[in-house]
């Protein structure tokens, strides 16, 4: 842990959060900190109690009243003292997350630049109309903008609502209840009431509730992962550490939230609440502001675009017009040649639809488990290139399992239904499966069981035993038995070899079938944990034997490390019998060993030894009672973290996506190579690795991965970097959460878009970090939640993937709909410049133009929301970081073809319209001055029929309405081409049912606006001649054929100019 150090002075240096009054709360543990409030001391510097004696510990905490001697025997505080110190220092919890209430969450809607800019257009409105009340229009024209707005703003307020939660920080993290010495009476306490000097108990199976000194202990094993990220647990004692090492180097302060897996601890309570270790990571960590995403810099960055064109065009239109009508009519020159301009080039569909968009998406990843904390997020997770997993938890199952056995000299499957595992050394054909009482399986069994320290929970049941009748029969019998998991507990090895020995007998029965004598706890240094039992049965008999002076049948049982038990062992048992340990049974033994090694696992021996001894004996190892010599081995068993069984298939995705993947973990380097190879990222016995020589990351014929060290991260320099870097799946062992901060900065120095997983507190550094922090919902501790970005439910790596693909999605869609939206300008600027510039008769009124914005272009802009993905999207490489939503061919397609092929036939149907009533549309130009409107003068065309107003107003409404159905018709056409970029929509189907909802809709709509009374008056419409539907189908046609052509050679020609000219 003494990477924590450094990793706490990074982060102090970008804090200025003050802590005065916390400081002074924990006064009687720190008095250095009485009255200070420097955000910069060192917290190592800041902990003294490490290096002190319990004497001295006794007398700086004499409140206390620690009993040197024995330490149980603490009186503790008084309820007094301690009521007092709460009422001071405060309660021992974490300050929660800062929350957003649903006002600001509704008042940011309107924050949206294009709403402000529709908003704009509604104020000049109502300024026109105070200006001239006689034209109503105006004052429609406003409410409507101002309606449509805030519907657009409450329905995206409703849909982030629902995608939106806010993650509650370090619920889970802070235990319920603990045990606290007071009065000298051990009683439970709430853990938010602990004060400093608190003497509290922790028991195996209990969290850690405050930073303690431990004053002693029994085989005091915790798991430290909510601060460090790794599982397997430490054991740690009372004793003082050497004044070289600091606190995070010392095994005598049990940190805040740890769990206790083993044994008994009592400590004295040296920090609460936000100045522990956690809390202080935590507030450090996540008091950093966050930086605004690459979305919401897309999204801003078109806005802006927007922006400016539009308020550009309005101006250079209206302008424009007021020259060509010399300075007349300025008032409806105003509100054709400036406001519907801007209306015009507004894509308003957009941020309702980009709300929509991260709400379906949020929804769909909820129920791949994966929880969005910030929906923007996702956008980043699709462009990701690197993604540095975790092993434990995300690329393996987190559960240690048997994978094999190895006795009788030979190899055996754990599981008689297991297919084993095929390695160059031992080949499947060479796997036997277990037999259900092979010798000595059955010892090996027993001593599983009994020599086990791991809890089975009362409460639950396990399978029956069937009758020892025939070995394949009985495991029948007892496979198609219904299982009921066992609640079981403890270190994860343990739990391992019980779960195993579960699935085959009822190990509760085992156990109650002997009686433990005596025991020898494992630990560190002697490697082997030992237990002397004798059968229930013996036991029974025991008084009576000790009153006889008689002897009684004892069996030792031990568990370890192999290489330590041989040491001890003289005969090795096969089939029953105890056969001397030569030396080729030996090289068996060792080639077994180096085998399982080889592989990642970790392994197990088993040995025992059966002795008559006196029934009055009293055991001791320092007596040289209990036989240390003279062992017979039994066998040995292979325990790994097995790879998830989806992890082979979501490498292969990333593989085929063109995404790097780095494998990050604690583990040793031949472990995690083993799993590498396992999954998939690595299909060749040869890696890469550092050339500490030559100074260069050597290369071998396989030259997509490498395999290096934590420790050797520091020592690069930038050449071996960019060496190592180039590499796509890297396997990074013994690492640290600093080096995992290392890895994401410098694979973002290089350009690379990094998402990275995380279960610890020390993880949240890399986490915030990365462009993309995943945390674990299951193992992860709640800081790394909180610093994260996305948290998987399920704790497995291919919901990262699926999240990937999601994003790409996301990003497709998007450009989908902004293609949609943005081919209206046109269409809807060609009438007003034929109107300012020619003097045609205005092709669509200012209503006709805010209905297509703001009503018929809406729901299939938003139905592109529920697009599915395209067949190729997860073939195509990431896309670059500098790669921005709109580009210049998105823009080229948009305003270049797709408008002006939708534009060419509003113009067409509109000319089509005054054609078919006997008006040349020659005639029109520099009309629209003196007719075509209320109380114009009569109209003589060249074929001498005189139109009076009534008639003109007539047509002008039908040519509004042929170019309006146009548009509209057009626009139906086009929005199944955007169903795809790249795949041709005859490949993809039309299977998106809301996209055909959405265009039923608008030709109900365009119906309701041509044919109803009443409504044609407010859209001035009427139903033209019935040659000019066909003109929008045409037009149709011919964009599906411009299109299968343009996706045709954006996916057999890409990088030919004239396809990229329109490739978005």
């Amino acid at each position: 842990m003494g990477f924590l150090l450094g990793l706490i002075r990074l982060l102090r240096r970008n804090s200025d959060r003050n802590r005065d009054r916390r400081t002074s709360n924990n006064s009687d543990s720190i008095e250095t900190n009485r009255c200070s409030g420097d955000t910069h001391r060192d917290l190592s510097a800041s902990f003294v109690e490490h290096h002190m004696h319990i004497a001295q510990l006794s007398e700086k905490f004499f409140h206390s009243h620690v009993d040197i001697v024995e330490p149980k025997k603490s009186k503790g505080l008084s309820k007094a003292e301690a009521a007092q110190k709460l009422k001071t220092d405060g309660r021992n919890a974490l300050s929660p997350p800062k929350t957003i209430s649903n006002m600001e969450l509704f008042a940011r809607q309107f924050k949206n630049l294009l709403w402000l800019l529709m908003f704009g257009a509604a104020a000049l409105c109502f300024l026109t109309y105070i200006y001239d009340p006689t034209d109503a229009l105006n004052l429609y024209v406003g409410i409507f903008i101002v309606a449509i707005v805030f519907i657009m703003c409450v329905v995206s307020f409703f849909e982030e609502k629902k995608g939106v939660e806010v993650v509650r920080a370090f619920q889970t993290l802070m235990p319920t209840s603990c045990q606290v010495i007071r009065d000298g009476k051990e009683m439970i306490l709430n853990p938010e009431e602990l004060v400093v000097g608190d003497v509290v108990v922790v028991r195996s199976g209990s969290k850690v509730p405050a930073d303690i000194r431990i004053i002693g202990c029994t085989d005091f094993f915790l798991e430290t992962s909510s601060i460090t990220g790794e599982a397997e647990p430490l054991e740690f004692n009372a004793k003082t550490a050497d004044a070289k090492h600091s606190i995070f180097e010392s095994y005598n302060i049990a940190f805040n939230g740890s769990f206790c897996v083993d044994g008994e601890g009592y400590g004295l309570v040296i920090r609460t609440g936000e100045m522990t270790v956690i809390g202080q990571i935590a507030s450090l960590t996540l008091g950093q502001k966050d930086q605004k995403c690459k979305f919401e810099t897309e999204i801003e960055r078109f806005v802006q675009f927007i922006t400016i064109l539009a308020i550009s065009m309005a101006t250079i239109i209206f302008t424009i017009g007021l020259i060509v009508n010399g300075g007349n009519d300025v008032i409806r020159l105003f509100v054709t040649g400036f406001l519907m301009v801007i209306i015009a080039n507004v894509p308003q569909g957009l941020p309702t639809t980009v709300t929509t968009e991260l709400t379906i998406i949020a929804r769909r990843m909820a129920k791949k488990s994966v929880f969005l904390k910030k929906l923007e997020k996702i956008d980043s997770v699709g462009a990701t290139t690197v993604i540095a997993s975790d092993k434990t938890g995300t690329l393996t199952k987190n559960c240690m399992t048997v994978t094999d056995l190895w006795y009788n000299n030979s190899y055996n499957s754990a599981r008689p239904e297991n297919q084993g595992r095929t390695t160059k050394k031992r080949n499947l054909s060479a796997m036997n499966t277990l037999g259900w009482y092979d010798a000595p399986l059955s010892d090996i069994l027993n001593v599983i069981c009994v020599c086990n320290k791991a809890r089975i929970e009362n409460n639950m049941t396990t399978k029956i035993r069937p009758p020892r009748i025939d070995s394949e029969l009985d495991l029948t019998v007892y496979r198609a038995q219904p299982v009921k998991e066992m609640l079981i507990s403890g270190n994860p090895s343990e739990v391992a070899l019980l779960r195993f020995a579960s699935g085959m007998l009822d190990a509760k029965e085992v156990r109650d079938n002997f009686h433990v004598v005596f025991e020898v706890p494992f630990n560190s240094v002697r490697k082997y944990h030992l237990i002397l039992a004798c059968t229930e049965a013996t036991w029974a008999e025991m008084d009576d034997r000790k009153k006889k002076n008689a002897d009684a049948e004892f069996i030792l049982m031990i568990k370890g490390a192999p290489e330590v038990l041989i040491k001890q062992c003289s005969t090795v048992n096969i089939d029953g019998g105890s056969k001397e340990l030569n030396e080729k049974r030996m090289d068996d033994f060792n080639s077994a060993y180096e085998t399982f090694g080889d592989e990642g696992c970790r392994v197990i021996g088993f040995a025992c030894k059966k002795f008559r001894a006196p029934a009055s004996s009293v055991f001791s190892i320092k007596s040289s009672t209990v036989p240390m010599n003279g062992w017979d081995f039994l066998g040995m068993s292979a325990i790994m973290d097995p790879p998830r069984d989806d992890t082979p298939r979501a490498i292969k995705a990333c593989k085929e996506a063109g995404i790097k993947v780095y494998m990050v973990t604690g583990d040793h380097k031949s472990t995690a190579t083993a799993i590498a190879r396992q999954i998939g990222m690595i299909d060749s016995e040869e890696v890469t690795n550092l050339d500490h020589n030559r100074q260069v990351i050597r290369r071998t014929n396989s030259t997509d991965w490498a395999v290096i060290t934590g420790p050797e991260l520091p020592e690069l320099n930038e050449k071996q970097w960019d060496a190592l870097l180039e590499h796509r799946y890297i396997v990074f062992a013994r690492t640290t959460p600093e080096h995992k901060l290392l890895i994401v900065t410098e694979s973002q120095k290089r350009g690379e878009c990094v998402t990275v997983t995380g279960d610890g507190v020390n993880d949240a550094p890399a986490l915030k970090k990365a462009d993309v922090g995943v945390a674990m919902g299951l193992a992860g501790s709640d800081v790394a939640k909180q610093a994260a970005d996305i948290i998987l439910l399920d704790d497995n790596f291919s919901s990262i993937v699926a999240g990937i693909e999601e994003g790409r999605l996301l990003f497709d869609n998007l450009r989908k709909t902004i293609a949609y939206t943005m081919t209206h300008m046109w269409p809807e600027l060609v009438p007003v410049m034929l109107n300012f510039f020619f003097g045609f008769p205005l092709g669509l009124t200012p209503v006709q133009i805010l209905s297509i914005d703001l009503i018929t272009d809406i729901p299939p802009a938003v139905s592109l929301a529920y697009e599915g993905p395209e067949a190729d999207i997860m073939l195509q490489p990431p896309r670059k970081k500098e790669t921005h939503l709109v580009t210049k061919g998105l823009i080229t397609y948009t305003y270049l073809f797709m408008s002006i092929f939708i534009s060419v036939g509003g113009v067409v149907g509109y000319l089509l319209s005054y054609y078919l009533n006997g008006i040349n549309p020659m005639e029109l130009a520099f009309s629209a001055h003196k007719h075509f409107k209320v109380g114009a003068s009569n109209f003589t065309t060249a074929a001498g029929v005189v139109l009076d107003a009534e008639t003109q107003v007539y047509m002008a409404a039908q040519a509004a309405a042929a170019f309006h159905i146009a548009v509209v018709v057009g626009q139906a056409w086009h929005l199944w081409m955007c169903l795809t970029r790249r795949v041709s929509i005859f490949t993809h189907g039309m299977a998106n049912i809301v996209a055909l909802l959405a265009v039923i809709i608008d030709l109900l709509l365009i119906c309701l606006f041509t044919f109803v009374p009443g409504v044609q008056y407010v859209f001035g419409s009427q139903p033209p001649p019935w040659q000019c539907w066909v003109v929008p189908v045409v037009v149709g046609v011919w964009i599906w054929i411009f299109n299968e052509l343009r996706k045709f050679g954006i996916r057999n020609y890409p990088k030919n100019k004239m396809v990229r000219l329109v490739k978005w």
